[in-house]
């Protein structure tokens, strides 16, 4: 059973000491931030990142300020994401029990330093020479006093010194210190009323929330990323019966096939014009060579024959010495009819 004076939500006097505070004492950069930890009790850096629109490096100065401070205090928790990948995150939040020991402490600290300072300069006398213009202070009173006279004399002209009236403090300790518990008494009203309040351990070292308007926000940018994504697939498919798209721009079909190749190059062959032949191919310039006609007879077309010989990249040894077989076969089958017919 739960302790009837433990509290379950921060009381509002606790936060308007906050806000009080840091409104007082700190600029505009952290009284923004440290709203956004007393409207949400804990909160991620990346969300306040969001929200403040500050730039990581600034927004990191300013909480570290404050946690320096005292002021707020810093978690950092390991999440995994969905695709396995582990990523470090801070979140801060604010511990009211703290915020208000550090208050208490500092403003008494405030206090008694006006307090020394003003009674060290009211205390302290100070003297000075009207001739050498020589200072003095109360520690040297001893070494100033004429026992003879009952007066205090300038230990270097010997002339009578007097108070030095502008070493006095402007102020009077008691007025400062008034005007010092005049201004701060809406913070101490503040701390009498939260003297004995006790918080639960869940609102003094609360759970990582989400923001409920940094929540609707990314669920409306991720609705308006789906609608647009969706309009964009129906008019990418309205325009892709009319023409490509941009996919095709970048995808090219070659094929290649080697079967042609020689079809191709027949038909370039086919396409030229015929050369005219040599002379010495026409004509043989050996006596007793046998003519082109002759060569026809046989059965050789030296045209046919030309045409092979342009139509391949270069002849080899082989094609010569069977030319010249077919030119010697010939010559002996005609003798051969020759001597049979005579």
């Amino acid at each position: 059973m739960a302790d009837p004076d433990v509290l379950t939500e921060v009381p509002a006097a606790l936060k308007r000491l906050a806000k009080y505070v840091i409104r007082g004492f700190y600029g505009i950069e952290h009284a923004l931030a440290l709203d956004i930890l007393i409207r949400n009790p804990c909160v991620k850096e990346e969300d306040m990142l969001e929200l403040l629109k500050f730039d990581r490096k600034q927004l990191r100065s300013v909480l570290n300020n404050l946690k320096g401070d005292k002021f707020i205090k810093c978690r950092m928790r390991v999440e995994t994401a969905a695709d396995g990948k582990t990523t470090r995150h801070n979140y801060y939040f604010i511990n009211y029990r703290t915020l208000v020991n550090v208050v208490k402490y500092k403003l008494d600290h405030m206090r008694r330093r006006i307090e020394t300072d003003e009674r060290d300069s009211t205390n302290r006398a100070s003297f000075k020479c009207p001739v050498c213009s020589s200072t003095f202070t109360d520690l040297e009173a001893n070494q100033l006093f004429d026992p003879m006279t009952g007066t205090f004399r300038c230990t270097f002209c010997h002339t009578e010194v007097e108070e030095d009236e502008s070493a006095m403090p402007k102020k009077d300790a008691r007025t400062l210190l008034a005007r010092f518990n005049e201004q701060i008494e809406p913070i101490y009203a503040l701390l009498r009323e939260t003297e004995d309040v006790n918080l639960a351990y869940e609102i003094l070292e609360p759970e990582p929330t989400e923001i409920p308007a940094l929540k609707q926000s990314k669920d409306h940018a991720a609705t308006t990323t789906v609608a647009a994504s969706l309009a964009g697939g129906h008019h990418r498919e309205a325009w892709t019966t009319k023409g490509p798209s941009y996919e095709d721009l970048y995808t090219q079909n070659v094929v290649i096939n080697m079967d042609d190749q020689e079809d191709l190059h027949r038909a370039s062959l086919e396409g030229k014009s015929a050369k005219e032949r040599p002379i010495w191919l026409r004509e043989s310039t050996v006596q007793g060579a046998y003519s082109s006609e002759d060569m026809k007879e046989g059965g050789i077309d030296m045209d046919a024959f030309q045409e092979r010989e342009e139509g391949r990249a270069g002849p080899d040894d082989n094609e010569e010495v069977m030319r010249a077989l077919l030119i010697h076969e010939k010559k002996t089958s005609s003798a051969m009819a020759g001597s049979v017919g005579a």
